[in-house]
């Protein structure tokens, strides 16, 4: 994510990103975010909704361990606790990615390009890249049940 991005999040959520400036031996929020300029919107969202909260139902702070791309998602860990309700709106979070392009934030779809899984929409798509429901069935093995 571009720096003046990953500023603004750290900016607008002290609580949340209160490892942002550890070293990585600390915390592996000292890499920042590792992911894309299209899903800033989404981890904005997330975490006004997960402060929002914490605000104002005597919820647990949460505070980002780290926040990636992960087989073409994203993923959010937070360190510590945190409520039902805010381990709900992570995992929405995470489940949405898989429908916005992590590089535009346009609608997308989660896509193979050789091994690596990706969030694209079609016009940052790699060329040969085929949706990961192609590359699962590519990958069974005739007269193996799933």
């Amino acid at each position: 994510m571009k720096k003046e991005l990953d500023e603004l999040l750290c900016q607008r959520y002290p609580l949340i990103f209160a490892d942002r400036r550890r070293s990585i031996k600390e915390s592996c929020m000292g890499w920042g975010f590792s992911c894309g300029d299209g899903w800033f919107d989404l981890i904005d969202t997330l975490c006004e909704r997960l402060q929002f909260w914490t605000d104002h139902n005597k919820a647990p702070q949460v505070v980002a361990s780290q926040v990636k791309e992960k087989w073409g998602e994203l993923c959010f860990y937070p360190r510590g606790d945190a409520s039902p309700e805010q381990w709900g709106m992570i995992t929405m979070a995470e489940a949405m990615s898989a429908c916005i392009c992590e590089h535009c934030g346009k609608p997308g779809q989660t896509l193979v390009h050789g091994c690596c899984h990706m969030t694209r929409c079609a016009e940052h798509a790699p060329e040969g890249s085929i949706t990961q429901a192609d590359f699962i069935a590519q990958r069974k093995v005739p007269g193996i049940a799933p």
